[in-house]
């Protein structure tokens, strides 16, 4: 009798290991389902999705700590004719190019995110309109700088460029209003003949 209830202590104990072994594996998947739901696969960076999170938080605390917030919409000029010309894989290479020239100026209190297409989203705390202006006007020339090659037909991409228009967001009666001044100033730049910042 105390030998068959030992073996069924140590079955139950096997039982609940296996459990909390199965949890814990579900755990993580479910971590890892989210961080890819967040994710844009292309370029590693946090989607459309991961920014409106970042968004609404960052806006909380700006608003708490009194400092400033601005939002910015980067777009990479004449995408299109690189993906019509030299191909997807190169256009491809390009996103990724872009992508690393703006985590350049990414830190903790600057978020850089993919929002969508040839479109990137950076989120600036702590910097005014002035400062953001200069931080990302400063990516845009060292990218310019750069020249491209397709690797496969080895011919020159030349320069690739970006555009970006800038909103402080506090300027603004919302959040929505802040995007949406930031992508007319973003309208401006690339209207105004590309390759430059426009602050709205």
């Amino acid at each position: 009798m105390v030998r068959q209830m030992i073996d069924r202590t140590a079955e139950m104990e096997k039982d609940m290991i296996r459990s909390e072994e199965q949890s814990e594996a579900l755990r993580r998947n479910l971590e890892d389902a989210m961080r890819s739901a967040e994710e844009d696969f292309l370029t590693g960076l946090p989607n459309r999705r991961a920014f409106e999170k970042v968004f609404e938080r960052e806006y909380r605390e700006a608003v708490r700590a009194g400092e400033p917030l601005v939002v910015a919409f980067c777009d990479i000029d004449h995408f299109k004719r690189i993906n019509d010309t030299h191909g997807h894989e190169t256009g491809d290479r390009v996103l990724k190019a872009v992508a690393r020239n703006l985590c350049g100026i990414s830190s903790e209190r600057c978020f850089i995110a993919r929002h969508g297409g040839e479109e990137f989203v950076v989120l600036f705390r702590g910097k005014t309109l002035d400062e953001a202006k200069a931080l990302l006007d400063a990516a845009r020339i060292e990218l310019a700088e750069r020249r491209m090659v397709n690797r496969v037909s080895k011919t020159p991409i030349g320069h690739v460029t970006f555009s970006a228009g800038l909103a402080d967001v506090f300027d603004y009666a919302d959040r929505r209003a802040a995007l949406k001044a930031a992508d007319s100033a973003l309208y401006l730049a690339k209207g105004g003949g590309r390759n430059q910042v426009v602050a709205s």
